[in-house]
């Protein structure tokens, strides 16, 4: 594989992490917001676009080999949150 094409799939596959954390972040923020009793109307919104987006790459992220993509984000376990993402959403 050239170093071109390793680089195109890390972006798409960061673009894909950037979406997922930003859903995990606004569906804690939406299930605290209703336990609090308020109504999370535009975060819930949000979480839903990030979720739809997510669900519609999820497929193709699925197929690539982890092993050598370079996250921007070495703190997040993405596969525990690519498995939190289908827990919650019941994919």
């Amino acid at each position: 594989m050239t170093r071109i094409t390793q680089s195109i799939i890390n972006t798409a596959y960061n673009k894909f992490l950037n979406q997922l954390v930003l859903w995990s972040y606004l569906y804690k923020r939406v299930e605290a917001d209703k336990k609090q009793g308020f109504s999370p109307v535009k975060n819930y919104e949000k979480m839903i676009s990030f979720q739809e987006r997510v669900q519609e790459l999820l497929p193709d992220i699925e197929k690539l080999d982890r092993s050598k993509i370079r996250s921007y984000y070495p703190l997040v376990d993405d596969v525990a949150l690519i498995q939190y993402f289908k827990d919650t959403v019941g994919r």
